[in-house]
């Protein structure tokens, strides 16, 4: 397959990732140089025959297109582990002093020194590489591993064995630029070397989309300080240019929010679930003031006012209940943020009314939480995905075509009962889950093969359906 691009694999047939696949998939097109030079001298078996059997194989190989793209989520067999050990050791560090040291200008920070005897390959053409729960991978390996790419513009390293050391080596890069990077779940990252990628290093400065996502059982290794450090220093965060951001987990504090972090006007997907107090009106006002442009709001287990009786207040009460957290949400963010304000004119046939003060039109809830909202309440309605998340959709509003806007579509708030897209969200909320695995928002895994970041990964399940039921429509169907 020579002109092959793109790769993914699952965890489902990962012991079929055998040492000679790996080297079929990385070592092909430019990157079978080296560094400029042949490959010669590596893995040469004495004996000439096999010397022209080896130079016929890098031939062959050199005749292929660089592969672009590879997505290894979830590989986690004995087969794929012990493969991507010896591809590494054999190409990455036969010929390699590996050791740690401090670093000059802080001793705070260690960091990795790789002394080759030989220069090892490297893979330029690869721009989107994803490793996410590839959790079987130790440093040694994954480091040098993902050190190998230089091109790297999609990173995604979510629950995996990455280290400071890791972070630091990357922040070191001078070709590598992220547009998105992937953190979520990793167990051995701390605060500082997150925080010194993201502020210090011209890797991340052009960064759109950041996931650095935790929950209950793997919390965010971010602390406060640093965290304000990140959100009032980081280029990503200065630019505006964020599109998808998830932080749950984190230290979020009204402060942090409200007066730490500048205006995000790209930002269309926040994460900011297990967050637990963090209170409605806090996020109300971030997002009116700084991310008006927010339609995609995760909030599980956020919010005292939320929690339906999960949690005990500190004088051992019980919080509210499920009625009341409903209440809330409605009253906190929902109506104000969602809804049209009053306005009234005395020439009502040409008055159009002001729009609403966000874009917000996607909440995802916890379980207890969607269960305590019922049917939903106007437009709004419960959609599950197949894998048990769950979130509160305004199915009245929805991107769509208008003619003579300039924009080419526009985000309506009225969409009639038997508009299509209207009658499609609520089949999918009427399937309580027995939907199809891409039913979704907020993605948690970047889509990698299709050149394509953490949001729009979220989208296009949800577009592809939506061509198939319109062109229905279109056909008088």
């Amino acid at each position: 397959m020579p002109n092959l691009t793109a790769f993914g694999a699952t965890e489902y047939m990962d012991g079929a990732l055998t040492l000679p696949v790996l080297n079929e998939l990385f070592l092909r097109g430019a990157p079978s140089c080296g560094r400029g030079r042949p490959l010669r001298g590596r893995g040469v078996h004495p004996n000439d025959s096999d010397q022209d059997s080896e130079e016929e194989e890098r031939e062959r190989r050199r005749e292929c297109k660089d592969l672009e793209a590879v997505d290894l989520t979830g590989c986690v067999s004995a087969v794929f582990v012990h493969a991507l050990t010896e591809f590494v050791n054999a190409h990455l560090l036969a010929h390699a002093d590996v050791e740690m040291h401090e670093d000059g200008h802080n001793n705070s920070r260690p960091s990795l020194a790789v002394r080759f005897h030989e220069e090892p390959p490297i893979f330029p053409g690869l721009l989107r590489l994803g490793l996410r729960g590839v959790k079987s991978i130790m440093p040694r390996i994954l480091t040098p591993f993902v050190l190998a790419f230089p091109s790297l513009t999609h990173l995604d390293l979510s629950g995996t064995r990455a280290t400071p050391e890791l972070l630091y080596a990357l922040g070191e890069s001078s070709t590598v630029r992220l547009q998105s990077l992937a953190l979520a779940r990793c167990i051995k990252l701390d605060s500082t070397s997150i925080k010194a990628l993201l502020i210090e290093s011209p890797v991340t400065r052009a960064l759109k989309e950041l996931n650095l996502y935790g929950d209950v059982t793997f919390r965010s290794p971010l602390l406060e300080d640093d965290l304000r450090d990140i959100i009032t220093m980081a280029p990503c965060f200065l630019s505006g240019d964020l599109v998808y951001l998830d932080i749950s987990s984190a230290p979020v504090t009204p402060d942090v929010l409200l007066k730490g972090c500048r205006l995000q006007p790209k930002l269309r997907s926040l994460g900011l679930s297990h967050i637990a107090d963090l209170k409605l009106e806090t996020i109300a006002e971030f997002l009116q003031n700084r991310a008006p442009n927010v339609e995609i709001l995760t909030l599980i287990g956020t919010s005292p006012e939320l929690d339906c009786g999960m949690r005990r207040t500190n004088d051992d009460r019980l919080r509210g209940s499920s009625r009341q957290s409903s209440i809330a949400l409605h009253t906190h963010l929902i109506r104000p943020l969602c809804t049209p304000p009053f306005s009234f004119s005395l020439s009502m046939a040409s008055h159009t009314p002001p729009p609403p003060l966000t874009r917000l039109r996607v909440i995802e809830l916890s379980t207890i939480m969607l269960g305590g909202l019922g049917a939903g309440a106007g437009a709004w309605r419960i959609v599950r995905s197949k894998g048990g998340r769950g979130w509160y959709v305004d199915t009245a509003s929805a991107w769509v075509a208008e003619s003579g806007s300039g924009e080419g579509s526009v985000l309506r708030r009225d969409l009639e009962p038997k508009h299509p897209y209207r009658t499609e969200m609520e089949k999918l909320s009427k399937a309580n889950g027995n939907v199809s695995s891409g039913i979704g928002w907020h993605a948690r895994k970047m889509e990698v093969s299709w050149r394509l970041g953490l949001l729009h990964s979220t989208l296009m399940a949800i577009y592809l359906m939506l061509l198939d039921f319109t062109w229905t429509w279109h056909a008088g169907a």
